[in-house]
């Protein structure tokens, strides 16, 4: 659900899902982009959908912001049709050439480089977005053994 609606700009309206990123509120931002794609609200020239938030760009000559604001109020999320979700597997070499990070990952997490990988490659992902480049995935929900801070 939209928690807050405010201007983005002149020409953009920035829908906040909340804070935390998660599967449920990514899902729910899923959905309306889905719906606004289908449903073209006049004057909607761009709609960018992240882990948490929903962008919706407008052409002011056509519409403006208090009219998109109530198309997108008036949107009934129950009538919303569910994501149908699919498997997709994604080959990844872990060869030691291209494993540039994995002692450093062992020296952090106190694991051996087996027992990295194992716990990585137990379970699915789920894809929040894909990236500009063709095929860099934004997976989430990594188990918490296995994360650490951003290098510097």
């Amino acid at each position: 659900m939209i928690k807050n609606i405010s201007n983005l700009g002149d020409a953009a309206l920035y829908c906040d899902f909340g804070k935390e990123v998660n599967k449920e509120i990514n899902l729910e931002v899923v959905k309306y982009f889905k719906n606004l794609k289908q449903n073209k609200i006049t004057g909607v020239t761009n709609i960018v959908p992240s882990y948490n938030k929903l962008i919706i760009v407008f052409d002011l000559k056509k519409t403006n912001f208090n009219i998109v604001k109530k198309e997108v109020e008036a949107i009934k999320i129950e009538n919303l049709k569910l994501q149908t979700n699919k498997v997709v597997k994604i080959p990844i070499c872990c060869n030691e050439e291209y494993a540039l990070d994995i002692s450093r990952l062992e020296k952090k997490l106190k694991k051996s480089e087996d027992e990295i990988f194992e716990s990585f490659f137990s379970k699915d992902y789920y894809c929040y977005m894909t990236g500009f480049i063709a095929g860099m995935p934004f997976l989430g929900d990594i188990d918490k053994s296995l994360r650490t801070n951003r290098l510097s």
